[in-house]
Protein backbone atom coordinates (compact mmCIF):
# COMPACT_ATOMS: atom_id res chain seq x y z
CA UNK A 1 0.00 0.00 0.00
CA UNK A 2 1.27 3.73 -1.12
CA UNK A 3 0.55 6.06 2.04
CA UNK A 4 1.29 10.01 2.07
CA UNK A 5 1.56 12.35 5.51
CA UNK A 6 1.17 15.83 4.28
CA UNK A 7 1.68 18.36 6.87
CA UNK A 8 0.68 21.90 5.47
CA UNK A 9 2.62 25.17 5.11
CA UNK A 10 2.25 27.92 7.95
CA UNK A 11 3.03 31.15 5.98
CA UNK A 12 4.07 33.22 8.62
CA UNK A 13 6.45 33.15 11.50
CA UNK A 14 3.55 34.61 13.85
CA UNK A 15 -0.41 33.84 12.98
CA UNK A 16 -2.45 36.48 13.21
CA UNK A 17 -5.18 35.14 15.02
CA UNK A 18 -3.92 33.73 18.50
CA UNK A 19 -0.32 35.50 17.57
CA UNK A 20 1.11 31.94 17.90
CA UNK A 21 4.54 31.40 16.63
CA UNK A 22 4.83 28.64 13.66
CA UNK A 23 8.24 26.89 13.52
CA UNK A 24 9.87 24.81 11.20
CA UNK A 25 10.35 21.42 13.26
CA UNK A 26 10.21 18.20 12.64
CA UNK A 27 6.72 16.46 12.45
CA UNK A 28 7.74 13.81 15.00
CA UNK A 29 4.43 11.61 14.97
CA UNK A 30 4.39 11.71 11.28
CA UNK A 31 7.49 10.49 11.33
CA UNK A 32 6.64 8.14 13.94
CA UNK A 33 3.50 6.60 12.36
CA UNK A 34 6.14 6.30 8.76
CA UNK A 35 8.56 4.07 10.44
CA UNK A 36 5.51 1.94 11.81
CA UNK A 37 4.19 1.80 8.55
CA UNK A 38 7.20 0.90 6.55
CA UNK A 39 7.91 -2.23 9.17
CA UNK A 40 4.99 -3.56 7.97
CA UNK A 41 5.70 -3.34 3.89
CA UNK A 42 4.19 -0.23 2.83
CA UNK A 43 5.58 2.46 0.91
CA UNK A 44 5.36 5.48 2.91
CA UNK A 45 6.07 9.33 1.83
CA UNK A 46 6.22 12.29 4.27
CA UNK A 47 5.61 15.88 2.61
CA UNK A 48 6.37 18.52 4.76
CA UNK A 49 5.28 21.74 2.99
CA UNK A 50 5.66 23.74 5.90
CA UNK A 51 9.28 23.00 5.44
CA UNK A 52 9.54 23.07 1.83
CA UNK A 53 7.43 25.81 1.71
CA UNK A 54 4.61 24.22 -0.37
CA UNK A 55 1.54 25.42 -1.61
CA UNK A 56 -1.65 23.48 -1.88
CA UNK A 57 -2.00 23.30 -5.49
CA UNK A 58 1.84 22.00 -5.94
CA UNK A 59 0.58 19.29 -3.04
CA UNK A 60 -2.49 18.24 -4.84
CA UNK A 61 -0.22 17.22 -7.75
CA UNK A 62 1.80 15.09 -5.71
CA UNK A 63 -1.35 13.32 -4.02
CA UNK A 64 -1.69 11.08 -7.00
CA UNK A 65 -1.83 7.24 -6.95
CA UNK A 66 -1.51 7.00 -3.15
CA UNK A 67 -3.91 4.07 -1.09
CA UNK A 68 -4.44 6.84 1.45
CA UNK A 69 -3.53 10.08 2.68
CA UNK A 70 -3.00 11.78 5.95
CA UNK A 71 -2.97 15.56 6.69
CA UNK A 72 -2.92 17.18 10.11
CA UNK A 73 -4.07 19.99 11.72
CA UNK A 74 -1.36 20.05 14.26
CA UNK A 75 2.23 18.67 14.46
CA UNK A 76 3.31 17.07 17.84
CA UNK A 77 5.01 20.56 18.30
CA UNK A 78 1.71 21.94 18.15
CA UNK A 79 -0.58 19.35 20.18
CA UNK A 80 -0.70 21.67 23.32
CA UNK A 81 -1.30 24.94 22.14
CA UNK A 82 -2.65 24.38 18.41
CA UNK A 83 -3.09 26.83 15.93
CA UNK A 84 -6.51 28.40 16.12
CA UNK A 85 -6.66 29.72 12.10
CA UNK A 86 -7.56 26.31 10.27
CA UNK A 87 -7.56 28.34 6.69
CA UNK A 88 -4.40 27.27 5.56
CA UNK A 89 -5.22 24.14 6.29
CA UNK A 90 -8.69 23.40 4.70
CA UNK A 91 -7.05 25.02 1.78
CA UNK A 92 -5.03 21.65 0.96
CA UNK A 93 -7.60 19.90 2.29
CA UNK A 94 -9.92 21.10 -0.24
CA UNK A 95 -6.97 20.59 -2.88
CA UNK A 96 -6.36 17.06 -1.69
CA UNK A 97 -10.76 16.03 -1.84
CA UNK A 98 -10.37 16.99 -5.69
CA UNK A 99 -7.81 14.24 -6.10
CA UNK A 100 -8.92 11.52 -3.67
CA UNK A 101 -11.71 9.77 -1.09
CA UNK A 102 -9.23 8.07 1.05
CA UNK A 103 -8.13 11.37 2.90
CA UNK A 104 -7.89 11.00 7.05
CA UNK A 105 -7.63 13.87 9.37
CA UNK A 106 -5.00 13.94 12.25
CA UNK A 107 -4.02 16.65 15.13
CA UNK A 108 -6.13 18.48 18.13
CA UNK A 109 -8.64 20.15 16.41
CA UNK A 110 -9.92 16.96 15.36
CA UNK A 111 -9.77 15.37 18.11
CA UNK A 112 -12.26 18.01 20.36
CA UNK A 113 -13.65 18.77 17.91
CA UNK A 114 -14.57 15.81 15.65
CA UNK A 115 -17.70 16.29 14.16
CA UNK A 116 -17.08 19.88 13.36
CA UNK A 117 -14.14 19.28 11.51
CA UNK A 118 -15.48 16.27 9.65
CA UNK A 119 -18.29 18.71 8.76
CA UNK A 120 -15.75 20.80 7.48
CA UNK A 121 -13.24 18.72 5.77
CA UNK A 122 -15.37 16.11 4.08
CA UNK A 123 -12.65 13.75 4.97
CA UNK A 124 -13.00 9.85 5.24
CA UNK A 125 -12.68 9.58 9.00
CA UNK A 126 -10.74 11.55 11.72
CA UNK A 127 -8.01 10.61 13.90
CA UNK A 128 -8.68 11.32 17.76
CA UNK A 129 -5.74 11.54 19.69
CA UNK A 130 -2.21 10.58 19.14
CA UNK A 131 -1.92 9.10 15.85
CA UNK A 132 -0.04 6.09 15.95
CA UNK A 133 -1.61 3.36 16.25
CA UNK A 134 -4.64 3.98 14.59
CA UNK A 135 -3.00 4.73 11.52
CA UNK A 136 -1.45 1.37 11.36
CA UNK A 137 -5.20 0.06 11.86
CA UNK A 138 -6.37 2.36 8.96
CA UNK A 139 -3.97 0.76 6.62
CA UNK A 140 -4.69 -2.77 7.89
CA UNK A 141 -8.02 -2.46 7.45
CA UNK A 142 -10.31 -1.30 5.29
CA UNK A 143 -13.63 -1.28 7.61
CA UNK A 144 -13.45 2.07 9.80
CA UNK A 145 -16.64 0.18 12.36
CA UNK A 146 -13.48 -2.23 13.54
CA UNK A 147 -10.60 0.74 13.62
CA UNK A 148 -10.61 2.17 16.97
CA UNK A 149 -9.74 5.85 17.56
CA UNK A 150 -11.32 7.59 14.88
CA UNK A 151 -14.52 9.50 13.92
CA UNK A 152 -16.19 9.05 10.55
CA UNK A 153 -20.26 9.39 8.99
CA UNK A 154 -21.97 6.06 7.97
CA UNK A 155 -25.13 6.41 5.61
CA UNK A 156 -25.51 10.36 6.89
CA UNK A 157 -25.25 9.41 10.78
CA UNK A 158 -21.99 10.71 13.12
CA UNK A 159 -20.35 7.88 14.77
CA UNK A 160 -17.33 7.83 17.26
CA UNK A 161 -15.52 4.52 17.26
CA UNK A 162 -14.29 3.49 20.94
CA UNK A 163 -10.97 5.46 22.04
CA UNK A 164 -7.60 4.28 20.72
CA UNK A 165 -5.38 3.07 22.99
CA UNK A 166 -2.09 4.63 24.32
CA UNK A 167 1.11 3.88 22.81
CA UNK A 168 3.68 1.75 24.43
CA UNK A 169 6.49 4.26 23.47
CA UNK A 170 8.71 1.60 24.15
CA UNK A 171 7.40 0.15 20.86
CA UNK A 172 7.99 2.50 18.19
CA UNK A 173 11.17 1.99 15.99
CA UNK A 174 13.28 5.29 15.43
CA UNK A 175 10.61 7.73 13.51
CA UNK A 176 11.17 7.56 9.30
CA UNK A 177 13.67 11.00 9.38
CA UNK A 178 14.93 9.38 6.30
CA UNK A 179 12.19 10.82 4.57
CA UNK A 180 11.87 14.32 5.90
CA UNK A 181 14.08 17.06 4.48
CA UNK A 182 15.93 16.77 7.60
CA UNK A 183 18.07 19.71 6.58
CA UNK A 184 15.40 22.62 6.39
CA UNK A 185 14.23 22.06 10.31
CA UNK A 186 15.78 24.26 12.61
CA UNK A 187 15.13 26.70 16.24
CA UNK A 188 16.13 30.20 15.83
CA UNK A 189 17.86 30.42 19.42
CA UNK A 190 19.33 27.63 18.76
CA UNK A 191 20.45 26.48 15.37
CA UNK A 192 20.31 24.56 12.03
CA UNK A 193 20.73 20.73 12.14
CA UNK A 194 17.81 20.18 14.23
CA UNK A 195 15.27 17.69 15.19
CA UNK A 196 12.67 17.38 17.69
CA UNK A 197 12.92 14.21 20.31
CA UNK A 198 10.69 13.11 23.06
CA UNK A 199 11.83 11.07 25.99
CA UNK A 200 8.03 10.79 27.18
CA UNK A 201 4.38 11.57 26.42
CA UNK A 202 1.96 12.96 28.80
CA UNK A 203 2.00 14.99 31.87
CA UNK A 204 1.36 15.31 35.30
CA UNK A 205 -0.25 18.91 35.80
CA UNK A 206 -3.64 20.02 35.58
CA UNK A 207 -3.32 23.33 34.25
CA UNK A 208 -6.53 24.91 33.90
CA UNK A 209 -5.62 26.31 30.18
CA UNK A 210 -3.70 23.23 28.35
CA UNK A 211 -4.95 20.94 26.04
CA UNK A 212 -3.85 17.99 26.63
CA UNK A 213 -6.07 15.73 24.98
CA UNK A 214 -3.90 14.04 22.31
CA UNK A 215 -1.39 13.11 25.25
CA UNK A 216 -4.14 10.84 26.97
CA UNK A 217 -4.32 10.56 30.63
CA UNK A 218 -1.22 9.45 32.20
CA UNK A 219 2.52 9.82 31.49
CA UNK A 220 4.47 7.44 29.63
CA UNK A 221 8.24 7.22 29.82
CA UNK A 222 11.02 5.85 27.21
CA UNK A 223 13.79 3.67 28.84
CA UNK A 224 16.82 5.94 28.96
CA UNK A 225 18.18 3.54 26.36
CA UNK A 226 15.55 3.91 24.11
CA UNK A 227 16.18 7.69 23.94
CA UNK A 228 19.98 7.10 23.99
CA UNK A 229 19.63 5.17 21.09
CA UNK A 230 18.07 7.95 19.03
CA UNK A 231 19.84 10.35 20.08
CA UNK A 232 22.98 8.69 18.93
CA UNK A 233 21.36 7.42 15.46
CA UNK A 234 20.15 11.50 14.51
CA UNK A 235 23.83 12.64 15.37
CA UNK A 236 25.79 9.90 13.58
CA UNK A 237 23.51 9.43 11.03
CA UNK A 238 21.75 12.73 10.53
CA UNK A 239 24.40 15.14 11.42
CA UNK A 240 22.01 16.43 14.34
CA UNK A 241 23.90 19.55 16.23
CA UNK A 242 20.78 20.62 17.71
CA UNK A 243 17.88 19.06 19.60
CA UNK A 244 14.43 19.73 21.33
CA UNK A 245 12.95 17.07 23.54
CA UNK A 246 9.53 17.95 23.25
CA UNK A 247 8.11 16.53 26.67
CA UNK A 248 5.75 18.24 28.46
CA UNK A 249 7.64 18.37 31.76
CA UNK A 250 11.29 16.31 30.58
CA UNK A 251 12.51 16.66 34.36
CA UNK A 252 9.82 14.83 35.40
CA UNK A 253 11.26 11.60 35.24
CA UNK A 254 14.79 11.99 36.51
CA UNK A 255 16.44 9.01 35.82
CA UNK A 256 15.67 9.35 32.38
CA UNK A 257 17.77 12.82 32.45
CA UNK A 258 20.54 12.08 34.21
CA UNK A 259 21.13 8.65 32.48
CA UNK A 260 20.54 10.52 29.17
CA UNK A 261 22.63 13.62 30.82
CA UNK A 262 25.84 11.24 31.76
CA UNK A 263 25.75 9.54 28.59
CA UNK A 264 26.50 12.97 26.76
CA UNK A 265 28.81 14.00 29.12
CA UNK A 266 30.92 10.81 28.03
CA UNK A 267 30.55 11.29 24.31
CA UNK A 268 31.27 15.43 24.23
CA UNK A 269 29.39 15.30 21.19
CA UNK A 270 28.82 18.54 19.76
CA UNK A 271 25.09 18.68 20.15
CA UNK A 272 22.91 21.09 22.26
CA UNK A 273 19.47 20.59 23.22
CA UNK A 274 16.17 22.49 25.15
CA UNK A 275 13.54 20.99 26.98
CA UNK A 276 10.62 22.07 28.54
CA UNK A 277 9.52 21.52 32.65
CA UNK A 278 8.64 23.44 35.21
CA UNK A 279 10.71 25.37 38.27
CA UNK A 280 9.94 22.69 40.75
CA UNK A 281 10.82 19.89 38.88
CA UNK A 282 14.66 21.24 38.72
CA UNK A 283 17.25 21.54 41.56
CA UNK A 284 21.05 23.02 40.91
CA UNK A 285 22.46 19.84 40.72
CA UNK A 286 20.21 18.29 38.05
CA UNK A 287 20.41 22.01 36.19
CA UNK A 288 24.32 21.77 36.40
CA UNK A 289 24.40 18.37 34.93
CA UNK A 290 22.20 19.45 31.85
CA UNK A 291 24.40 22.12 31.09
CA UNK A 292 27.31 19.95 31.11
CA UNK A 293 25.43 17.63 29.00
CA UNK A 294 24.86 20.25 26.02
CA UNK A 295 21.47 21.76 27.86
CA UNK A 296 21.54 25.41 26.65
CA UNK A 297 18.34 26.31 26.95
CA UNK A 298 15.14 25.26 29.54
CA UNK A 299 10.95 26.56 28.61
CA UNK A 300 9.07 27.21 31.67
CA UNK A 301 5.51 27.82 31.83
CA UNK A 302 5.15 30.58 34.55
CA UNK A 303 1.99 31.93 33.50
CA UNK A 304 0.61 34.39 36.09
CA UNK A 305 2.72 36.52 38.39
CA UNK A 306 1.08 35.83 41.82
CA UNK A 307 -0.07 32.75 44.04
CA UNK A 308 -3.64 33.17 44.01
CA UNK A 309 -3.31 33.56 39.89
CA UNK A 310 -1.65 30.99 39.93
CA UNK A 311 -3.71 28.60 41.68
CA UNK A 312 -6.84 29.38 39.77
CA UNK A 313 -4.72 28.12 36.64
CA UNK A 314 -4.02 24.93 38.48
CA UNK A 315 -0.18 25.36 38.05
CA UNK A 316 0.59 24.00 41.23
CA UNK A 317 3.70 25.89 42.22
CA UNK A 318 4.57 29.15 44.21
CA UNK A 319 6.42 32.91 42.86
CA UNK A 320 8.72 31.70 45.55
CA UNK A 321 9.38 28.34 43.48
CA UNK A 322 9.74 30.44 40.49
CA UNK A 323 12.49 32.95 41.91
CA UNK A 324 14.21 30.37 43.16
CA UNK A 325 14.23 28.15 40.06
CA UNK A 326 15.13 31.26 37.82
CA UNK A 327 17.74 32.47 40.33
CA UNK A 328 19.29 28.98 39.61
CA UNK A 329 19.39 29.25 36.06
CA UNK A 330 21.22 32.54 36.31
CA UNK A 331 24.04 31.54 38.69
CA UNK A 332 24.30 28.53 35.84
CA UNK A 333 24.55 31.15 32.95
CA UNK A 334 21.79 28.79 31.23
CA UNK A 335 19.22 30.72 29.03
CA UNK A 336 15.42 30.28 29.37
CA UNK A 337 12.42 30.82 28.02
CA UNK A 338 9.23 31.77 30.24
CA UNK A 339 5.64 31.95 29.19
CA UNK A 340 2.74 34.12 30.44
CA UNK A 341 -0.54 34.35 29.71
CA UNK A 342 -2.78 37.68 29.46
CA UNK A 343 -6.64 36.91 29.54
CA UNK A 344 -6.90 33.99 31.61
CA UNK A 345 -10.10 33.64 33.22
CA UNK A 346 -10.98 36.35 35.33
CA UNK A 347 -7.93 38.09 34.83
CA UNK A 348 -7.99 42.34 35.09
CA UNK A 349 -5.97 44.72 33.19
CA UNK A 350 -4.04 45.13 36.65
CA UNK A 351 -3.54 41.39 36.33
CA UNK A 352 -1.74 41.95 33.36
CA UNK A 353 0.60 44.63 34.41
CA UNK A 354 1.43 42.57 37.33
CA UNK A 355 2.74 39.83 34.99
CA UNK A 356 5.15 41.85 33.05
CA UNK A 357 6.51 43.59 36.10
CA UNK A 358 6.92 39.68 37.65
CA UNK A 359 8.53 39.23 33.82
CA UNK A 360 11.54 42.30 34.36
CA UNK A 361 11.99 40.93 37.80
CA UNK A 362 12.63 37.33 36.37
CA UNK A 363 14.50 38.96 33.38
CA UNK A 364 14.34 35.73 31.64
CA UNK A 365 16.41 35.29 28.20
CA UNK A 366 13.23 35.38 26.39
CA UNK A 367 9.77 36.10 27.27
CA UNK A 368 7.10 34.62 26.02
CA UNK A 369 3.34 36.89 26.40
CA UNK A 370 0.25 34.97 24.70
CA UNK A 371 -3.09 35.44 24.28
CA UNK A 372 -5.00 32.67 27.01
CA UNK A 373 -6.76 30.58 24.00
CA UNK A 374 -9.64 29.04 25.21
CA UNK A 375 -9.35 25.76 24.00
CA UNK A 376 -12.33 23.63 24.01
CA UNK A 377 -11.43 20.58 25.93
CA UNK A 378 -9.55 22.37 28.67
CA UNK A 379 -11.36 23.44 32.38
CA UNK A 380 -10.69 27.07 30.78
CA UNK A 381 -13.35 26.74 28.20
CA UNK A 382 -15.66 25.02 30.37
CA UNK A 383 -15.06 27.95 32.61
CA UNK A 384 -15.58 30.59 30.03
CA UNK A 385 -18.82 28.44 28.63
CA UNK A 386 -20.47 28.17 32.04
CA UNK A 387 -19.67 31.71 33.77
CA UNK A 388 -21.95 34.13 31.39
CA UNK A 389 -19.66 35.75 29.86
CA UNK A 390 -18.63 35.35 26.01
CA UNK A 391 -16.09 34.24 23.49
CA UNK A 392 -14.22 36.72 21.17
CA UNK A 393 -16.06 35.24 17.87
CA UNK A 394 -17.94 32.29 16.72
CA UNK A 395 -15.17 30.37 15.12
CA UNK A 396 -14.59 26.66 15.86
CA UNK A 397 -11.31 27.42 17.84
CA UNK A 398 -11.67 31.49 19.45
CA UNK A 399 -9.14 33.31 19.47
CA UNK A 400 -9.95 34.84 23.46
CA UNK A 401 -12.26 34.67 26.36
CA UNK A 402 -14.14 37.99 26.67
CA UNK A 403 -14.88 38.31 30.65
CA UNK A 404 -13.02 41.25 32.22
CA UNK A 405 -11.13 42.97 28.93
CA UNK A 406 -12.66 42.98 25.68
CA UNK A 407 -10.34 41.30 22.96
CA UNK A 408 -8.82 44.81 21.49
CA UNK A 409 -7.60 45.79 25.30
CA UNK A 410 -6.25 41.77 25.73
CA UNK A 411 -4.36 42.60 21.99
CA UNK A 412 -2.92 45.79 22.95
CA UNK A 413 -2.10 44.70 26.73
CA UNK A 414 -0.02 41.91 24.98
CA UNK A 415 1.63 44.23 22.34
CA UNK A 416 2.46 46.21 25.25
CA UNK A 417 3.69 43.43 27.61
CA UNK A 418 6.71 42.48 24.35
CA UNK A 419 7.40 46.20 23.88
CA UNK A 420 7.93 47.39 27.71
CA UNK A 421 9.89 44.26 28.74
CA UNK A 422 12.39 43.90 25.28
CA UNK A 423 12.53 47.69 24.72
CA UNK A 424 14.88 47.77 28.39
CA UNK A 425 18.26 49.06 28.67
CA UNK A 426 18.81 46.26 30.85
CA UNK A 427 17.59 43.63 29.23
CA UNK A 428 20.11 44.35 25.97
CA UNK A 429 22.92 44.89 28.68
CA UNK A 430 21.63 41.51 30.20
CA UNK A 431 21.91 39.75 26.76
CA UNK A 432 25.62 41.02 26.04
CA UNK A 433 27.06 40.31 29.61
CA UNK A 434 25.38 36.75 28.73
CA UNK A 435 27.64 36.49 26.02
CA UNK A 436 24.09 36.00 24.31
CA UNK A 437 24.10 39.09 21.65
CA UNK A 438 24.71 36.32 18.31
CA UNK A 439 21.13 35.43 19.50
CA UNK A 440 19.68 39.00 19.12
CA UNK A 441 18.66 38.93 15.10
CA UNK A 442 16.76 36.14 15.78
CA UNK A 443 14.73 37.26 18.84
CA UNK A 444 14.23 40.94 17.07
CA UNK A 445 12.60 39.11 14.12
CA UNK A 446 10.02 37.38 16.65
CA UNK A 447 9.56 40.45 18.39
CA UNK A 448 8.68 42.23 15.04
CA UNK A 449 6.32 39.37 14.59
CA UNK A 450 4.57 39.38 17.87
CA UNK A 451 4.13 43.31 18.01
CA UNK A 452 2.99 43.58 14.26
CA UNK A 453 -0.90 44.15 14.42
Amino acid sequence: MKILFIIPLQAHIVNKRGKIYNRVWTPLSEANCAALLEKEGHKVVIVDANAERLRAAEIARRASGFDKIFITSSTLDRWQCPVIDLGPFLSYVKCLREVTDELYITGAHGTVRPQEMLTLTGAKAVIRGEPELTVLELCRNNDLSKVKGISYKSNGEFINNEPQALLDLENLPLPAFHLLPMKEYFYEVLGKNFVLLEGSRGCTSKCSFCLRNMYGNKLRVKSPQKLISEIETVIKKFHVRNAYFMDLEFTVNRGLVEEMCDYLIEKKYDFKWTCQTRFDLIDEALLDKMKRAGCDLIHFGVEAAGDKALKALGKGITVEKIRAGMKMMKRLNMRSACFFLIGAFGSTEEDVQEIIRFAKTLNPTYALFHIAIPYPGTKFHKEASESGGFFSDGNLFPEAYIGKMPLEKIKRLTRNAYIKYYLRPRYILSIIRRGQIKYLYQQTKLFIGFISQ
